[in-house]
C-alpha cells in the first residue's frame, strides 16, 4: 500500500504542475498539492491518533472537492469530452478523485486499527 500511495502522491504532484499555464494556477496547484501532501503523510508509519483523524477527514474532504468539481462540470460535457481539447482540467479532477480513494482507505484502516487496540 505504501508504494501505491507514494505513486499517487507523485500523480497528484504531476497534476499540480500541469496547471502552471492555467488562468488560476495557485488555486489548482494548492488543491492538487494538498492531495499530494495527504498521500505522502499516509506513508508515515507512526502518527498520533488525533493526527490520523484530522488527516482522514482532510483526505475525505479533498476527495469530495475533486469529485464535486468534476460533477459541477459534468452537465456541460459532451459525449467524448475526455478526448476533447480543453477538458484536461475536468479529466484531472476525475483522476484526482479516484487517486484519493486508496489514501482515504489507508487512513480509514489506521483509524480502525486505533479502535481495535484501544
Amino acid at each position: 500500500m505504501h508504494y501505491v500511495n507514494g505513486a499517487l502522491a507523485l500523480v497528484l504532484v504531476v497534476l499540480s504542475v500541469l496547471h502552471l499555464d492555467d488562468p488560476k494556477p495557485a488555486l489548482w496547484m494548492s488543491l492538487y498539492g494538498a492531495g499530494a501532501i495527504l498521500a505522502a503523510a499516509s506513508l508515515k508509519s507512526s502518527l498520533n491518533p488525533w493526527t490520523v483523524r484530522v488527516l482522514a477527514t482532510a483526505a475525505t474532504v479533498t476527495m469530495f472537492l475533486y469529485f464535486g468539481g468534476f460533477f459541477a462540470r459534468a452537465p456541460y460535457l459532451g459525449e467524448a469530452w475526455y478526448a476533447s481539447e480543453g477538458q484536461g482540467g475536468t479529466l484531472a479532477l476525475l483522476v484526482a478523485g479516484f487517486c484519493m480513494m486508496p489514501i482515504v482507505s489507508a487512513y480509514s484502516c489506521r483509524m480502525k486499527a486505533l479502535h481495535t487496540h484501544a
